[in-house]
């Protein structure tokens, strides 16, 4: 069996995370020098930059582009850089090159008291503030456009607090944390891309191979530090606001402050892994739906240490089964099922966790994509109305990919969904639509693709989607992303950040 898997294949970078954003907005005007840029401490960094286009972000989303700035404050916890300086390039870039945004200011912190110092700036400036830890906004909801980003990817601490309790920073990405974690036996329930950092990924959720028995990423989030929106420290804030936990466990990125310190309950780790494949090619929108049909009701009864996601790219469909136990006997049926109706199986093999984990982090340059939910359902029901249309569409139209996780486990925990405001515990099943392209000229045909599946399932009642999954075009993307938890996470909003110092085009408003 192959050791590594390609994006396309499977689980690409951002599956099974979400976006790696911390907090977030957008930007595009060219900045204005201002006093205090003579001396300024230059900045690594690793990302990339790209081109394309993206759309403009709501008129009440944006700054007063032409009024100068103050002068920047010399510190030594907070670099300030504008377009046109070293850097800014460099850091102004996110994960997707579809979405290209110029903030008016980069502030690039190097700790808690540097975030502090970066919002009152902001602030003081009357600019938007967006946050980027990991960059891997689908929406780019990780920038702005004439704004302020507060780039945190210097802050990738890590330590641990007791021998089951972890202090990380929100930009120690997966790959980062991982061997940290598993050097003393232990893990948290995250995603599969190693480039995502821990604080997006977390406050939109989180979910992974082991969350269907350890839940969501967020469930095991036991405190927060965060610098509201007045530049105001709340050293573990949600001890002293059991709200604010609440909130940050599902509706945190980019709506009440920067988180700049996280602190988790981990779990015993698994000294093996086994990744069983299965594939059917090529397919019709016919069979496609046969198969998905049998793979929910398989899915369902798999044991909590499994994962599984069904994945159909154009006309060739995989299905992965994951386990860290010994195979039970539910799991030998489910499997022995998965053979007669697909093509080919390859049963996975004992691997040592580290290694099995790194064949999933994925790519860690820019790319181009189009991915957003594609519903949360609580079984085949949900969509049975259009979901032979919608195949039909990915088998006929090159460059489409829909992929469906199973969820449900723990993750539906009573005791998680009251001390979270996740809303979709009791949907067990989380579909995502993906479109991946090379140039930009590429890039109007397959949004518009991606666009016609997507009205399919709204006509059909496809209402309830992952956060951290987004779509700019969602309508009532308050419900669809918090369900009844809106109007509480308004009020946690109005207590941290009254002004709406914090937004972006789907941020929670006052």
């Amino acid at each position: 069996m192959r050791e590594r898997y390609t994006r396309r294949e499977l689980l690409k970078c951002a599956s099974m995370t979400g976006a790696g954003i911390c907090l977030t907005s957008c930007a595009q005007t060219p900045p204005e020098q201002s006093a205090g840029n003579a001396s300024r401490k230059k900045a690594p960094s690793s990302e990339k930059s790209g081109a394309a286009q993206n759309p403009k972000p709501p008129q009440d989303l944006a700054p007063a582009v032409n009024t100068p700035l103050t002068p920047e404050p010399v510190s030594d916890n907070v670099t300030f850089l504008q377009q046109g300086e070293p850097q800014y390039e460099a850091l102004r870039q996110g994960f997707n090159r579809r979405i290209q945004k110029r903030p008016r200011v980069i502030a690039l912190c190097e700790n808690t008291q540097g975030v502090a110092e970066a919002v009152k700036y902001a602030v003081q400036n009357r600019l938007p503030i967006a946050i980027k830890s990991g960059g891997h906004s689908f929406e780019g909801f990780s920038s702005n456009d004439g704004g302020l980003v507060i780039n945190l990817s210097r802050m990738r601490s890590f330590a641990w607090v007791d021998r089951t309790t972890v202090n990380v920073g929100p930009a120690c990405t997966l790959s980062q944390l991982n061997p940290l974690l598993l050097a003393k036996h232990r893990l948290l329930p995250t995603g599969s891309c190693g480039s995502v950092g821990i604080g997006g990924l977390t406050l939109g959720g989180g979910y992974g191979f082991f969350s269907r028995k350890y839940g969501l990423t967020c469930d095991s989030l036991k405190a927060v530090t965060l610098v509201d929106g007045k530049g105001i420290v709340h050293h573990h804030g949600s001890r002293a606001d059991p709200e604010l936990l609440w909130a940050c466990r599902g509706g945190g990125n980019g709506n009440f402050g920067v988180v700049t310190e996280m602190i988790f309950h981990t779990h015993p780790a698994p000294t093996r892994f086994y990744s069983h494949r299965f594939s059917a090619a090529p397919l019709d929108a016919d069979r496609a739906n046969r198969i998905l049909k049998r793979w929910f009701e398989i899915s369902e009864r798999l044991p909590e240490s499994c994962f599984s996601s069904y994945i159909l790219n154009g006309n060739h469909l995989f299905i992965l089964v994951t386990d860290w136990e010994a195979p039970a006997k539910p799991l030998q049926g489910a499997l022995k099922e998965l053979r007669v109706i697909t093509d080919d199986a390859t049963p996975g093999r004992p691997r040592e966790i580290a290694s099995a984990l790194e064949a999933y982090y994925g790519t860690t340059t820019p790319i181009y994509f189009k991915n957003s939910s594609a519903g949360s359902y609580e079984g085949y029901e949900d969509i049975r109305g259009c979901i032979e249309a919608v195949l039909g569409r990915v088998v006929s139209r090159p460059g489409l990919i829909f992929q469906v996780s199973a969820l449900g486990g723990n993750i539906a925990k009573a005791e998680f969904a009251r001390a979270s405001c996740y809303p979709h515990r009791s949907r067990p099943f989380l579909a995502e639509l993906q479109s991946y392209w090379n140039t930009p000229h590429q890039e109007g045909q397959l949004i518009e693709r991606c666009r016609d599946i997507q009205r399919l399932f709204q006509q059909n009642g496809v209402t309830a989607h992952y956060a951290n999954y987004p779509n700019a075009e969602f309508e009532h993307w308050q419900q669809a992303y918090y369900g009844e938890s809106y109007p509480r996470l308004q009020a946690v909003k109005r207590t941290y950040d009254p002004e709406n110092s914090f937004r972006y085009e789907q941020s929670i408003r006052p």
